[in-house]
C-alpha cells in the first residue's frame, strides 16, 4: 500500500502509511499530512501492519497532532499502531502517560494514551 489519501463523504481525510515512514519518505509523508489538515477538521492514519518507521517519521506524528490541536481538529490513527512505532517510542524515550498541552491536556493518542 503506497502513501496516499482519499476522503470520505464525510469529510475524513484516510491517510495511509505506506511501508516507509522514514526520512527519505518525510517530504512527502508531512506534504500529504499538511494537505489533509488544511482539507479536513478529521485526519486519519492507517498504518501498514510492516511499515517501516525512525525518529522523522514521529516527528511528523508529533507536530501533525499538535497543529491540529491548535486548530481544534482531530488527528489520530485507526487500528492497532505499528509495531516499528512503539519500538521507536521506547528507543526514543518518547512514551508519555501524561498530558500534553499541546493536544488540548488530554493523553497523547500516539506515544502512550489510548486510541
Amino acid at each position: 500500500m503506497p502513501l496516499n489519501s482519499s476522503i470520505r463523504e464525510n469529510g475524513e481525510v484516510i491517510v495511509t502509511s505506506g511501508d516507509r515512514l522514514t526520512i527519505e519518505t518525510a517530504a512527502e509523508f508531512s506534504r500529504v499530512v499538511r494537505e489533509a489538515l488544511e482539507s479536513s477538521n478529521t485526519v486519519t492514519i492507517e498504518f501498514d501492519p510492516a511499515v517501516e518507521l525512525d525518529i522523522t517519521g514521529i516527528q511528523i506524528l508529533c507536530s501533525a497532532c499538535k497543529s491540529a490541536a491548535q486548530s481544534g481538529k482531530d488527528f489520530s490513527y485507526h487500528g492497532v499502531l505499528p509495531k516499528a512505532l512503539a519500538e521507536q517510542i521506547d528507543a526514543s524515550g518518547a512514551e508519555r502517560h501524561t498530558a500534553c498541552k499541546h493536544n488540548n491536556n488530554n493523553i497523547c493518542s500516539w506515544f502512550g494514551g489510548a486510541n
